[in-house]
């Protein structure tokens, strides 16, 4: 299944290279920028797989060769990103295994008015922290993942600029019983510039999710308006609007909701303080079952401090309630963590941190709670510098 959707992104990323090498022809100033990237992770959990009782701690040792590359025009730019994961854990009968991680950016001005966006993320992993932006999925089932997202934005100068997108989700469980998903996603975003560091974004988004087998299919529909202001140290952006979701299993109750996203980034005078708050009210987008889908209210803060100009200081909390919305089951998940950061060399840093998770629920048997604890040394080297 995976393969079949990505014939739809390949020829679209063909359409993208064409124009760009068009462009590349027609112009002389051609900048490529090549990265060599390395990372290795020490990486401690005190309950590796989400349970309950008899918890089991585990240690990854990750490796994480890759590299990035980035081609310029003055009217096109188009950023390769690759990461091979190779993860190796301390426990008896737990298979090591090699995860990917690949991003493809692209831009073209295709006249002085008009610009195609194309952006593509794949990664094979068994982080469930990455399966849905809002979701908190409690599984180490390995998995692939692609998303890709195109748009056609067309600047009416000065104020008004039209924004026509595509999104397309491809979840595909490997060797597991959970339910292969595909998502298709339209949106439309109709942009009104008050000034130059102000805007308003009226946005409407139509999603369609597909699941292979028994969770019920369902069809989304939110209208939102946005509000973007930035100021010299902070920036803001504040939306409100309306979701409603339709299942097509006729024994489930539609439902519809109030949703927001706030937030506020800042930074101090002195650029050495930053900080940042946010808040959001939404669905989830991926279930596993029919009484997986819930309302989540997610806060969360970080603040990091240049203590100098080696080393970087941050803390960062969150606190999320999902209200399941055919089930009487109600979470609460609370996450806090620290780190510091060393900058041996340039291209050289290291870094350390600590955290805390925790999941209550009415549903005792999904509770738990673990420590986390890393070491990473992390490897960035331009190549082109020089």
């Amino acid at each position: 299944m995976l393969l079949k959707k990505n014939e739809l992104i390949l020829l679209l990323v063909l359409l993208l290279a064409g124009n760009w090498a068009v462009l590349c022809n027609a112009q002389t100033s051609v900048t490529v920028i090549p990265n060599l990237l390395f990372n290795m992770q020490l990486n401690y959990d005190s309950n590796y797989y989400y349970l309950p009782e008899k918890e089991r701690s585990v240690t990854t040792y990750l490796v994480q060769p890759g590299f990035e590359i980035g081609v310029e025009t003055p009217k096109s730019l188009v950023a390769i990103h690759y990461t091979l994961n190779a993860h190796h854990y301390n426990q008896k009968g737990e298979d090591n295994f090699y995860g990917h991680t690949g991003l493809l950016l692209g831009e073209v001005e295709l006249t002085d008015r008009l610009q195609l966006d194309l952006k593509n993320r794949f990664i094979y992993t068994r982080d469930p922290a990455q399966l849905d932006p809002i979701g908190t999925p409690a599984f180490r089932e390995k998995y692939y993942q692609n998303r890709f997202k195109t748009a056609l934005s067309y600047h009416f100068e000065p104020k008004f600029t039209v924004q026509v997108g595509y999104q397309n989700w491809i979840t595909d469980y490997k060797d597991s019983a959970l339910e292969d998903a595909v998502g298709n996603q339209g949106e439309i975003d109709l942009i009104y510039h008050l000034n130059r560091s102000a805007a308003l974004d009226l946005e409407y988004q139509y999603w369609k999710m597909d699941y292979d087998d028994s969770t019920p299919d369902y069809t989304s529909q939110l209208l939102s308006l946005i509000a973007r202001k930035e100021w010299r140290l902070i920036a803001l952006e504040a939306g409100f609007g309306y979701h409603n979701r339709d299942f097509d299993e006729s024994g489930l109750k539609d439902n519809d909701t109030f949703i927001y996203r706030l937030t506020l980034d800042g930074t101090s005078t002195s650029g050495r303080t930053r900080y940042s708050v946010a808040g959001q009210q939404n669905y989830n987008y991926l279930g596993f079952h029919s009484n997986d889908y819930y309302k989540a209210y997610l806060f969360s803060g970080k603040l990091d401090y240049d203590a100098t100009v080696r080393i970087s200081t941050g803390i960062e909390g969150s606190y999320q309630n999902d209200d399941y919305i055919n089930s009487n089951r109600d979470d609460d998940i609370y996450a806090i963590s620290a780190d510091v950061d060393y900058r041996i060399k340039e291209w050289l840093e290291l870094h350390l941190s600590v955290g805390y998770e925790q999941r209550d629920s009415n549903f005792s048997f999904e509770e738990y709670d673990k420590t986390l604890a890393l070491i990473e040394l992390r490897y960035d080297y331009d190549l082109g510098k020089n």
